[in-house]
Parts: structure tokens; sequence; C-alpha cells
């Protein structure tokens, strides 16, 4: 991937982010993740489970994946509550994937939420601001494409919210990130955590990078009752491993105790002890907060990975955890970078974000020199964002896009 400096004649301001050019060689790259079908919210006390929310695979990628504790050890605060912290990712040539996903404390089932969320001092579409909440709740769950909220526990919101690629600085700069709650009612509105996901890309990792990830409420209990349940599993692919040369599995938990035992597998292989996630309460000086794991399972890695959660008294003493919220998991495997061949025998996809302004897109040879010609085919609306789907080029190509008065 190559990144050009802005000209703000001729380009449309991207956040702070500036633009990108991109060759068509590196098809892998360009947009192949793969969304899944939302399914539509309401309130669940026994949580909605977890399930995959996107996957794909891209050349030179690599995954940021930070988590915050942000909890505040109060009453409920005066609103418009603020709270505001900071991501950094590497230095890259582009952003593939971005998501935003955070705890919210809502006091009880029954109140309604508005989130309004910035990155770099711009509303992420959809969060400006996002509302939520009650037990008809009628967000999206399981969406790569629009905010999934997902109502569990005693008036917890958890929610998964895709934030524009173009919003995140790429040089290496702070990414501040705002979320500024308000009410109609009594909702508390204290966010527990905050965590970032990134799926970015530099020509100098020359590589080929699958990921699979998987949000929701996936509550668990010791003892189960009705629809509740003491085990979860999710299958993230990635295709054959036979050349993958690393790979991680990440989990993210929230309200998790010390010393309440609490098992995670992969493909049936225990990963850790027996008593994995669990806040520090006495260090953090914060009552709740998230616990962000990280595995190597390079030697335990199939095509399709089924991962389980659990609490269940047959693979745990009683010392268990009353209750448990896994609420994302993230594998990523690492390839040798493909033939050249490999991606040009790739469609390219270009997608961009619906908006009530006009795009032209536009391709030119080389990355710093000649003319931009418009490309004929036109955008269709697929999963809420505009996509243009090109056969393979052979020499490769470099793309931009270019507002339309």
């Amino acid at each position: 991937m190559m990144r050009q400096q802005p000209n703000p004649s001729n380009f449309r301001p991207a956040g702070r982010c500036g633009r990108v050019a991109f060759p068509a060689m590196m098809a892998l790259g360009v947009g192949l993740a793969v969304p899944i079908n939302p399914l539509q919210a309401e309130f669940a006390a026994e949580g909605h489970g977890i399930q995959p929310v996107v996957q794909g695979s891209v050349a030179n990628g690599a995954l940021f994946l930070e988590s915050k504790a942000t909890w505040l050890n109060a009453t409920t605060p005066d609103k418009p509550y603020v709270v505001e912290t900071t991501f950094t990712l590497p230095p890259c040539d582009a952003v593939v994937v971005s998501r935003l996903v955070m705890t919210v404390w809502g006091g009880t089932p029954d109140y309604t939420c508005e989130l309004g969320v910035q990155v770099n001092g711009v509303d992420v579409p959809m969060a400006a601001p996002l509302t939520f909440g009650s037990t008809g709740d009628a967000n999206a769950v399981f969406s790569a494409s629009e905010p999934s909220v997902y109502g569990a526990g005693s008036g917890v919101w958890l929610v998964g919210l895709p934030v524009p690629c173009d919003l995140l600085q790429q040089d290496g700069s702070p990414n501040p990130v705002r979320f500024t709650v308000n009410t109609p009612d009594g909702f508390d509105g204290r966010i527990s955590q905050v965590t970032m996901l990134a799926v970015y890309q530099a020509e100098a990792l020359n590589n080929t990078f699958d990921y699979a990830v998987a949000e929701g409420s996936g509550d668990i209990y010791r003892s189960p009752t009705d629809t509740r349940v003491d085990a979860r599993t999710v299958t993230l692919t990635t295709g054959d491993p036979a050349n993958a040369t690393a790979a991680r599995l990440h989990a993210l938990y929230t309200y998790a105790d010390i010393g309440q035992n609490d098992l995670l597998r992969i493909n049936g292989t225990q990963l850790g002890g027996d008593d994995l996630a669990g806040w520090d309460k006495t260090g953090s000086g914060l009552d709740y907060g998230p616990n962000l794991l990280g595995f190597d399972v390079l030697d335990n890695l199939t095509s399709d990975n089924a991962v389980t959660f659990s609490v269940s008294a047959t693979d745990l003493s009683d010392t268990r955890e009353f209750s448990l919220r896994p609420q994302l998991a993230v594998l990523e495997v690492t390839r040798p970078a493909g033939p050249p061949a490999l991606a040009a025998a790739l469609n390219l996809v270009i997608t961009w974000p619906v908006s009530a302004d006009t795009y032209q897109l536009e391709f030119r040879p080389e990355a710093d020199t000649g003319e931009w010609t418009p490309v004929d085919t036109p955008p269709e609306v697929i999963n809420g964002l505009n996509t243009v789907i090109l056969p393979p080029s052979q020499p490769r190509e470099y793309y931009q896009l270019r507002k339309v008065d």
C-alpha cells in the first residue's frame, strides 16, 4: 500500500488521516472483509452470545488491539457525562478495519442512552448520537457495518461500533476518542472499558494477514437456569493453517473476579491456567475494568477454530466465576507474502462510507505521476457501504476518491 500527501484542493478531508492511494496488485489488502448479516437486538438478561462479526485477509497486515479502563467509582454522573481516552496505532500505510468496543452501565434495563462518539474531533457516523437502551432496543447485533448493541445482565450494555478508517491517524500520532453520554431518563452512563481494534497495513511487513473477529455479550453462569448457559463456543475461520508462521488468539472479558476460575479453549486445548479473567481492583483503584488476554495458538490452528469460554463444573472446580462476560474474541494468523499472481487473481473490492456527498473513484498507473481517470463502474450500496468491485489488473493501479460538486 502506498500513501500520498493530501491535496486539499481535490480530495475529501478524511478526518485528520489524509488519503490513501492503493495499487490494484494488492487486492488482498482492499476491502476483503466478510460482513456478517446482522440480527436485531433486544435486551436479553442471559446475554446474546458471541458470534463472528468480520473476517478477512490482507496483504502486509497486522493487528492493533488495546483496551482502556474508564470506570468511574462514584454514583450516577451528571449529564452530559464525558469520557476521553487515546489510542495510538503504529505508523502504517492504511487502515482496513476499525472498531470500538465498549461496556456501558445503564443502571437497569429500562433506561435509554444517547451516546455521541468522536475520533480526532470528528463525529463517528451512526454515533452522533447512537440511541440505545430499554428492553425494546432495536439496534443491530453481530453487524460489521452498523452499531451493534447487546443488552445483558443487570442493565449492562455492550456496544460494537464500526469506525471509518479514514478517521484514524496513520503516522503514529495519537487518536483521541471522546464519548458523550446523555439520557432522557435515568440511564447511568458510566463506561467500564473502551477497546479499539484495527487491522492496518504497512508494506514493510511483507506478509499475508488473516483475521477473524467475534463479539457480543457472551454471558456464562456457574449455575445456569432457563436460557442461561455455563459455556459458549464460537468458530473463527482463517483458512488453511499449513503455511501459517504465527497465530494469536485474543480474548476480552468484562466484570471478572480474581480467584474465581474460568477456562478458555481453542480446538479442545486449554489456554493458560484455570483462572484467566480477573480484574485487579487493588492494583487499579477502579472497581471494574477489562481483561484483554493473548495466547500463541500456532500449534493448535485449524481452518475452522472452535473457541470455548467456560465456567462449567465439567471443566473446572467449584471455585468458579458466578457469572462471566466474554465480549470479544480475535484470531490473527500471519503467513508468508503471497506471490503477485495470487493477488492479481482476486477481484479488487473498494468501499467507502455512504454520505450526503458524492465522490468519484479514479485511478492512475503510478502513485505520484499521471492523470487520474474516472472508474466507469458505479458504486453499489452493500452492507451500508458504497462498494465498487473491479476485475484484477496488471500492472498495478492506484486509486483515489474525488469529491464531486
